[in-house]
């Protein structure tokens, strides 16, 4: 097992595809292309009308900010110079230079719009350059119909041409990076380094934008673009702006063992609406509009975009791995602010598990329906039926859940115990912390009394210092708080932690909390 597990769950996700993986050099300069009208057609025009696009930039990995020199396809549109290629080639890099028809020369060229979710990006040469344009197929793709991918593969500068027919007209198109509604399976041969590039017809007609390649553990390849019955319309409208974006280099990633989940940002667009929010590379969207972004994919991300107009203001929870924090705000809203969090607050208190270490987390319900909380799949041993915790004679709904229960009645295991009172007396916080702290015993001692508010759940909290034996040291939180769904009522908790992992589960079991 490796040493940081998440690390390696972040390496391997950090979007290189976004990169092309190649390394490419300039040249100085700017040759006239011959000129042919636009929406040429025929095999022999394809390779005139196919671009390289070389992107330089500063992209993020889990070891840190590093410098790109990616590569990707593209095609010519019109005699204005727009190109038609993939965000994941374009977005976050800092400069764009275009390759036209395997000439060695390098032209500057912009970004005009981009949609994040179905992969496609306008670019402009911003030289005058006459140049060879591709017209879009008004055929239906079906197998097996033949096709050709054209791009430039690995980075190599030579223009590459491949053959194939079409495997499947419209194959699911979810992936890490987009949300493709239609996507064609195809067999003619594409690697990194050809997104972009068209995919045509007999005719030298654009039936789709090769953006993907996958491997079913079959050990078969497949290839996928994204089709021109719905690339047409989107670059359309590209050639206005931006649609379904909010400038965000990113990759959805999932893993379980860890519990973490959401879309990794590579690369942040300056003076898009992510940047003003305070999105910084490296973070990960964990919740986007109130949608956990947990399938590994970019399918509940697209959707909410999908769901709301570039300008409308959308809630975004954000985990920043380099502070450990947990922020909230909006896009095209109030900017990013830290969430209280008790691993923040009191993780110097516990042993280290980690500094990236993450839990799988399971709903768990009371009995009574009343409430929900996100816990530990790992504290399996839970009693979810009303309990009488504080003694006063009326049953109320509760949740406890710890590795042991036995072991966390005896400050020896980490736990929650949670009740939800649905009627209160005209007894203060305070009141009710001092008589919990005078409950847990001898062994344990008081060493922080605060406010706390993370945005689900508000109150007052006590932290004490409990002799927890062979075990070590155990801090234990006892609050008092209230729902913004339920003022009148409250939530009365006492939490058991170890390691600062196990803070990180009482910060999810509490920002979970829900009400049914």
């Amino acid at each position: 097992m490796p040493r940081n597990p998440l690390r390696a769950a972040l390496r391997a996700a950090v979007p290189l595809i976004a990169l092309g993986l190649a390394t490419t050099g300039c040249s100085a300069t700017n040759s006239p292309i011959p000129f042919l009208n636009p929406g040429t057609s025929g095999l022999d025009a394809v390779k005139q009308s196919t671009v390289q696009v070389l992107a330089d930039g500063e992209i993020r990995s889990f070891e840190g900010s590093q410098s790109f020199h990616g590569s990707g396809s593209g095609f010519i549109l019109d005699r204005d110079g727009h190109i038609v290629t993939n965000n994941h080639v374009v977005t976050g890099a800092g400069a764009l230079r275009v390759r036209i028809g395997g000439n060695a020369d390098e032209y500057p060229a912009k970004i005009v719009g981009v949609n994040e979710c179905s992969d496609l990006a306008v670019i402009q040469l911003t030289e005058s350059v006459d140049a060879p344009a591709l017209g879009w197929s008004d055929r239906t793709p079906n197998p097996p119909m033949g096709v050709y991918a054209a791009g430039y593969p690995l980075g190599d500068p030579e223009f590459t041409m491949t053959k194939g027919i079409v495997s499947k007209a419209s194959a699911a198109g979810d992936t890490s990076w987009a949300s493709i509604r239609r996507a064609i399976e195809h067999d003619a041969s594409i690697q990194p380094g050809n997104s972009g590039g068209p995919l045509v017809d007999e005719a030298g007609r654009v039936l789709g934008v090769n953006y993907a390649t996958g491997n079913p553990g079959t050990g078969t390849s497949q290839f996928f673009a994204i089709s021109a019955a719905d690339a047409q319309p989107l670059v359309e409208t590209l050639m206005g702006g931006d649609e379904h974006s909010i400038g965000v280099n990113g990759n959805a990633i999932r893993d379980d063992a860890n519990g973490l989940a959401g879309v990794w940002v590579a690369g942040v667009a300056a003076g898009k609406s992510a940047a003003k929010a305070g999105l910084k590379p490296g973070d990960v969207i964990t919740h986007l509009n109130g949608v956990a972004l947990t399938s590994g994919t970019y399918k509940e991300y697209c959707s909410v975009l999908r769901s709301n107009d570039i300008d409308d203001a959308m809630a975004v929870r954000v985990l920043r791995l380099d502070t450990k924090e947990v922020l909230e705000g909006e896009i095209n809203g109030r900017e990013l602010q830290p969430v209280f969090s008790f691993e923040n607050k009191l993780q110097g208190q516990v042993a280290d598990s980690g500094p990236s270490a993450g839990v799988e987390t399971t709903e768990v319900v009371d009995d009574t329906g009343a409430m929900s909380m996100l816990l530990p799949t790992s504290w399996s041993d839970r009693n979810t039926a009303p309990q009488d915790l504080l003694g006063i004679g009326r049953p109320m709904p509760s949740i406890t859940a710890s590795t042991n229960i036995a072991q966390l009645d005896n400050n020896a295991a980490p736990g929650i115990m949670a009740v939800y009172f649905t009627a209160v007396g005209s007894f203060t916080a305070d009141q009710l912390i001092d008589s919990m702290v005078q409950g847990v015993g001898a062994d344990c001692k008081e060493t922080l009394r605060d406010n706390f508010d993370n945005n689900v759940v508000q109150g007052r909290y006590a932290a004490v210092e409990c002799n927890g034996g062979a075990t070590g040291t155990l801090v234990g939180i006892l609050l008092v708080a209230s729902s913004d769904t339920d003022p009148n009522s409250i939530l009365v908790g006492a939490a058991a932690a170890l390691t600062d992992g196990d803070l990180r589960a009482i910060d999810t079991a509490l920002s979970s909390f829900t009400l049914k």
